[in-house]
């Protein structure tokens, strides 16, 4: 009785690490899917940003074509913030991308990545900040 004891122990014992890697599997795999779909999301609301930004400054210029340098600079500081701002979305959707996928290829390529998105991002906010500096804000161009 004591021996067939010991091997229910052992059994219990071995069911349980079972569990508890397959709840660990589990719990990765749910991880890993939520990645990939938070790294999708953010690529689409990049993408859609992008894509509402360049039809509302097609519609200034189209509005606003050849009435005041200034104004042209306006619509163009305000296309360059958006880009910006979907740069960054860019930017989270690859880091989130290479935490699930964490080989040594998945993080060069985010360095590449990352350098590429941060020196666009570097130089069109520095135009963004020149642009500022020389226009100032027309009322009514932003909502329209």
């Amino acid at each position: 009785m004591g021996m067939s004891v010991y091997w229910i122990a052992i059994a219990l014992d071995a069911s349980s690490a079972e569990h508890t890697s397959g709840l660990t599997l589990l719990a990765e795999r749910l991880l890993q899917e939520f990645a990939m779909f938070l790294k999708v999301f953010l690529e689409g609301i990049a993408i859609l940003t992008v894509a509402i930004s360049v039809i509302l400054t097609l519609r200034k210029i189209l509005r606003f074509w050849r009435r005041d340098r200034v104004l042209q600079e306006t619509i163009r500081l305000e296309l360059g913030v958006v880009l910006a701002l979907a740069l960054e979305f860019l930017l989270a959707a690859d880091i989130v991308g290479t935490a699930i996928s964490p080989s040594w290829d998945a993080v060069a390529k985010l360095a590449a990545i990352t350098g590429i998105r941060t020196f666009l991002n570097f130089f069109l906010q520095r135009e963004v900040r020149e642009l500022r500096a020389t226009a100032h804000p027309l009322d009514g161009i932003t909502q329209q």
